[in-house]
C-alpha cells in the first residue's frame, strides 16, 4: 500500500513533494494551535524526516556528474 502511494504521489507531484509536505506541516500547526486535533510527536518527527528526506533527494539530483 504504500509502495503505492508513493509511486501516485512520484507521478503526480513530481518536484513539489518537499512544497507539499511544508505546506502539510503549516496545516498540522494551525490545526494543534487552534485546537481542533493533538498530533503525536511521532507524526511531527515523520514529517520532518520527510521533509528532510525529499529536500535532499532534490539537492542530490540537481548536481552535475563528477565525471
Amino acid at each position: 500500500m504504500v509502495a503505492i502511494i508513493i509511486k501516485f504521489i512520484d507521478s503526480r507531484f513530481a518536484g513539489k513533494k518537499t512544497y507539499i509536505l511544508m505546506g502539510l506541516g503549516m496545516g498540522m500547526m494551525v490545526c494543534q494551535m487552534f485546537g481542533y486535533h493533538s498530533f503525536s510527536e511521532e507524526a511531527w518527527g515523520m514529517l520532518g524526516i520527510g521533509g528532510a528526506a525529499t529536500w535532499k533527494m532534490g539537492i542530490d539530483r540537481d548536481k552535475p556528474d563528477p565525471k
